[in-house]
């Protein structure tokens, strides 16, 4: 039989290089084009190279991601997809020689008979993992659309003719091995069947699905007859099911994966931070980058009463809500059902309390991320997880919130956007102070609410002195009333230092 041209022969590799070498050799007298993808084995991948064989190098173990990648490397009309571990009949080869001959209308992929070996024996009855995806030839046909091999999503035609001997696992321990990779697997493969599984659905479902998949392989397909063989197989493909709907849980509900598929479902978003006004300050990134990111969203706001000021005037945000830091179960409940009439979409609460978590959970949205590192968080649907520096700056970990859904922050600055009569007001008290416009001004706030964040005053007055002696800046320390004693100290040791004393907040 003349060697076949037009067509791609991609062989995933993956784990055990025991056939690789054989599969590649009973392939090359029959098809001119064969690529291997998988991690590079230096003495196979020259030797194969030498024969006429490519090596695309992928670290992936994912059976699909592999053929996907040959796929993408080269245009053909047809692609024969198959793993490093089997063999083709002649009758098989032949059948799909004539194949190609054929023009569909349409994509389609012509599916192969598999003859198993699962560990060291020839099994005589059908059992397949339920989540590996199974050989075939596929003609690519004249769609342009990316070709993705999960779901099929393309016609599929009867089984050709003749079959593949393929070597599964040798050892349990083998088996094992693979456990997590199809359960992962079958995670992605039922959210693309179903991508809006509840907690509760999901829940019934990895009870019921292990139960009727055992039954299934032991009963239905006859692994009952395989003796050891088949009870392994049908004891590990449910614990796979099993699993596989435990990782939707992780990756899809608790790790934001259903969000990130929704994303452009969501219209409303509220943002609840109430802390200080420097952590305020701070939440104007996250607003900054929802705007740039999902244009056409409407973001609200809810903060401390005195630290409104500083969303109000941003023309990113359609409202603004304050709650008193005092406020008592009668207002807290007050503004939930207030804000509960919006119908949000998604509240992001950026730094989960008492107070936050218990509004965050009383206010009706279709999703709540909040963001709780070192604390239980009971009221979120999706977990951020403590898994990070201890250091870890505040903006980013606010920042974290919108990462887990899919949305790589841009711009990481903060912005304020001030009114004329606010910056009309601070020009006139700069002059009167007598700062110089002409040179820049950097403001410190050497107090600290809590000391145990406290740099100390020392350390400011260094830097203030290095700024203005080395760098030529202004320097500027910003006080209340109740810390004019610190300002006093800061003015004895740096008397070029100018200083505001009064109410902050």
């Amino acid at each position: 039989m003349p060697s076949q041209s037009n067509v791609l022969v991609i062989i995933a590799y993956r784990g055990s290089d025991r056939h690789l070498l054989g599969t590649f050799n009973s392939l090359k007298m029959w098809f001119d084009n064969i690529t291997i993808v998988g991690p590079n084995v230096i003495a196979i991948s020259e030797e194969i190279k030498t024969h006429g064989g490519n090596w695309l190098e992928s670290e992936s173990s994912n059976i699909c991601e592999l053929w996907e990648k040959g796929i993408q490397s080269k245009q053909f009309s047809w692609y024969l997809l198959l793993e490093g571990r089997e063999y083709f009949s002649t009758v098989l080869k032949e059948s799909i020689c004539e194949a190609i001959k054929l023009m569909p209308v349409q994509r389609t992929w012509f599916p192969i008979k598999r003859n198993i070996i699962f560990l060291k024996h020839c099994l005589k009855y059908p059992l397949e993992w339920t989540n590996d995806p199974r050989p075939g030839l596929l003609f690519s046909g004249t769609d342009k659309q990316e070709i993705k091999i999960r779901p099929l999503s393309f016609f599929r035609e009867n089984y050709l003719q003749g079959e593949s001997i393929y070597f599964s696992e040798n050892t349990i321990a083998e088996v094992m091995a693979n456990v997590v990779e199809r359960s992962e697997y079958g995670a992605d493969h039922l959210y693309q069947i179903n991508s809006r599984l509840n907690s509760y659905s999901l829940f019934l479902r990895a009870l019921a699905a292990p139960v009727g998949k055992f039954y299934k392989n032991w009963i239905l397909r006859k692994g009952i007859r395989e003796g050891f063989e088949g009870c392994i197989f049908s004891l590990v493909d449910s614990l796979v099911v099993f699993l596989g709907h435990l990782r939707y849980f992780e990756k899809y509900i608790r790790g934001g994966g259903q969000i990130k598929g929704q994303l452009s479902s969501i219209k409303k978003i509220l943002i609840i931070k109430l802390r200080g006004m420097g952590d305020a300050v701070i939440a104007t990134s996250v607003i900054k980058n929802i705007n740039i990111l999902m244009p056409g969203v409407s973001i609200s706001v809810l903060t401390f009463n005195f630290c409104k000021p500083i969303f109000e005037n941003n023309p990113h945000i359609l409202a603004v809500y304050g709650l008193s830091g005092e406020a008592s179960a009668k207002d807290t409940s007050k503004v939930a059902n207030q804000l509960s009439q919006r119908k949000f979409d998604i509240i992001l609460n950026l730094h989960a309390r008492n107070m936050s978590s218990r509004l965050a959970q009383k206010i009706k949205a279709r999703w709540c991320i909040s963001r709780s590192y070192f604390m239980r968080e009971k009221y979120t649907d999706i977990m951020l997880g403590s898994d990070h520096e201890l250091d870890r700056a505040s903006i980013e970990k606010d920042l974290d919130c919108i990462r887990v859904i899919g949305l790589n922050p841009i711009d990481k600055s903060t912005e304020l956007f001030l009114t004329e009569d606010e910056t009309s007001w601070a020009k006139k008290y700069l002059t009167k102070l007598g700062v110089d416009p002409s040179k820049k001004l950097i403001i410190i706030h050497p107090a600290v609410s809590q000391p145990i964040r406290h740099w100390s005053l020392d350390r400011f007055i260094m830097l203030s002195q290095k700024l203005i002696t080395d760098y030529g800046y202004q320097v500027m320390g910003i006080f209340s009333s109740e810390e004019k004693t610190i300002a006093d100290s800061l003015t004895e040791q740096v008397k070029e230092a100018f200083v505001y004393i009064g109410p902050i907040r």
